[in-house]
């Protein structure tokens, strides 16, 4: 393991016998041994854990350690240079997991990146900055019990972090709707001609109404440039370099450590009524040593929604069958612990074969970068400040009708002005996450359709008791009862048409040999006629083609009763004291877009309710 950043630290390994400035270690009776005690121990530098670790160790008289299992976002190249994020998918910066074989997507295994960095999935995804919709939040408080993480209560934080450029390139937006004085930084960035003169239009010929800003009460039905966390300079603004800046890093109170990996937390089952977290044991290579710290006050997992449930799985937290299946003690029987798990679903993007050098495609030869390059660094600017989802519509499938869909879609949306599916336009043949090259070299424009509101609902299981072994990913993609998150998508590949034949986009456009085979990337396109795509072409181009967009939710969901779910609504795991769960995994239900605005927004809530506890509150998102 590996200390990050520039906080000394002269033996990272003897936790057994390190010493802290704040106090002597503790020692529990359920210990056997006296071990170094931080007063706060966060588990995952993530989205979460970043926010955490910067707000909790404002308080110079506690002490606060972060743990992380992968290494320091500051010496990644790529994690700064927003267009090329995908180069960090299967990397040692990357959990790179995969699904089960999905029967309801042609037996395939899915790719899932996660990032596995300081910053989390932060540091690598797209930098899509999107408070989704005022109903998402008001479900969570109406229908599951959430009182005080409804949209109202949520505002103040999302406004609070957030440090908002205004672009003149860009249309005026009504800045009183945005935070100016935050650490995060937000704008807007690279517009590419073919979004902006082709997407963009082509949306409103498809009857999609404009909105300017997507992240206000309004919420986000309509066509939109995205705003991004890409900050000024053309860099990725992550809520690492948010959050924790090098002043927080250099806090005397708080300690960074990498290569981390968290095998489970320390439970107190003798000295106390009801299990109670005392602190968490940690390896830094499989089959190496296991190091222990102790925690004061509380355990804080952020380990995102595949690793906390099973961080709480092998802790003994979770169903009972399983737990004893693999052994495991059982410390606290709780069913919700990885269940409810639910993902953003896109079909295969419909895709059209762009005029030469229309799209950023071309970028993917090292000799045509280097001019995109150098102004880059030199600027900030230019094409690879890009984020490559550069521009969304939001609608309601409700508000569609094909004659040539047989199923029309049930409303789940979460209120009459939220929409279930969103299309992202990107100038970039994003092919199974970039990975897949277009045939030819071909520049190509890829509209992305996006089911928003799945009723499918998958597990995250143990594969072993080891916790170098990936867990069991199981979506369950397309598994509904009612079919209905395939009619959904249905409706979402039919609107891609209508966008991608506009004439406002056709000009940006090459003619395609016509084919009729849905096995084909270039169909739906290229079809002969697309008024005769049948369902069960596009069914067929579903199954072979779709992929996550990288939202995992709701593995260890947040409610008021441990019959339904993993935590309370302070977000302490049911029935065990000392031990909360602030990450994605915690969403009673996934939201209408994308979650690390949400996220963030959250852990600065939490710490504000672990502080009131403590008795150092600060006014409401007086420093946030």
């Amino acid at each position: 393991m590996g200390r990050c950043h520039r906080n000394p630290l002269t033996n990272p390994l003897q936790y057994a016998t390190l010493q802290l400035r704040t106090g002597p270690p503790v020692t529990y009776a359920a210990a056997e041994r006296g071990l170094v005690t931080y007063d706060y121990v966060i588990i995952g530098a993530g989205a979460a854990g970043c926010v955490l670790a910067n707000k909790l160790s404002e308080d110079k008289n506690v002490s606060v350690l972060l743990l992380e299992a992968g290494s320091d976002n500051a010496k990644v190249f790529e994690t700064k240079v927003p267009l090329l994020f995908s180069k960090l998918f299967h990397t040692q910066n990357d959990w790179d997991y995969y699904t089960v074989e999905q029967p309801g997507l042609a037996n395939r295994q899915l790719y899932w990146p996660r990032g596995k960095i300081i910053g989390g999935s932060t540091s690598l995804n797209a930098m899509i900055y999107h408070h989704c919709s005022k109903s998402d939040f008001d479900e969570w408080a109406s229908a599951y019990g959430c009182a005080g993480w409804d949209y109202d209560e949520l505002a103040p934080y999302l406004r609070g972090m957030e440090r908002f450029t205004a672009n003149p390139d860009r249309p005026a937006i009504d800045v009183q709707h945005r935070g100016t004085v935050g650490q995060w930084q937000t704008g807007y960035t690279w517009l590419s001609e073919i979004v902006e003169k082709g997407f963009l239009p082509a949306c409103h010929d498809a009857q999609i109404p404009p909105i300017a800003d997507i992240n206000t009460r309004q919420g986000s039905v309509g066509v939109t440039r995205l705003q991004t966390f890409i900050d000024p300079k053309g860099q990725r603004s992550s809520l690492a370099t948010a959050f924790l800046t090098p002043e927080v890093l250099a806090r005397p109170n708080l300690y960074v450590a990498c290569n981390a990996r968290v095998t489970r937390v320390l439970v107190d089952q003798i000295t106390t009524k009801e299990p109670t977290v005392i602190g968490v044991e940690f390896q830094t290579s499989r089959g190496g040593e296991r190091f222990q710290v102790h925690a004061r006050r509380e355990v804080l997992l952020c380990g995102g929604a595949v690793n906390t449930p099973q961080t709480l799985l092998l802790s003994g937290i979770g169903p009972a069958d399983e737990l004893k299946a693999h052994g495991i003690p059982v410390i606290q029987e709780n069913d919700a612990v990885g269940h409810n798990l639910k993902d953003h679903l896109c079909t295969t993007p419909v895709i059209g074969k762009a005029k030469d050098s229309a799209t950023l495609d071309y970028l993917g030869n090292n000799v045509k970068a280097i001019p995109a390059l150098a102004r880059w660094m030199l600027t900030g600017g230019g094409p690879l400040s890009s984020n490559i989802g550069e521009a969304a519509a939001f609608i309601r499938s409700t508000d569609y009708r094909f004659p040539q869909t047989k199923n029309a879609p049930n409303d789940h949306t979460s209120g009459g002005s939220a929409p279930d599916i969103e299309l992202i336009g990107a100038p970039i043949a994003f092919i199974h996450h970039g990975e897949e090259k277009a045939i030819d070299g071909s520049s190509v424009f890829s509209i992305i359709p996006i089911g928003l509101r799945p009723q499918s609902h998958g597990t995250i299981t143990l594969k072993s008791r080891d916790v170098f072994d990936a867990p069991i990913i199981d979506p369950k993609y397309l598994s509904d009862e009612c079919s209905n998150d395939r009619n959904v998508l249905l409706v979402a590949l039919r609107v891609c048409l209508k966008i991608v034949h506009s004439p406002a986009f056709k000009k940006y456009f090459e003619a395609v040999p016509m084919n009729d085979d849905p096995s084909s990337y270039w169909w739906p396109y290229s079809s002969s006629n697309i008024d005769k795509v049948t369902d069960e072409q596009l069914l067929h181009f579903m199954d072979k083609k779709a992929f996550t967009l990288y939202h995992p939710v709701g593995s260890a969901r947040m409610g008021p009763s441990p019959t339904t779910s993993a935590v309370d609504l302070e977000c302490r795991v049911h029935g065990v004291k000392g031990l909360r769960v602030m990450d994605a995994s915690v969403f009673p239900e996934q939201i209408s877009g994308h979650p690390t605005a949400p996220i963030a927004a959250m852990a600065a809530k939490l710490s504000e309710m672990i502080k009131e506890r403590s008795g150092v509150a600060t006014p409401l998102g007086a420093h946030l």
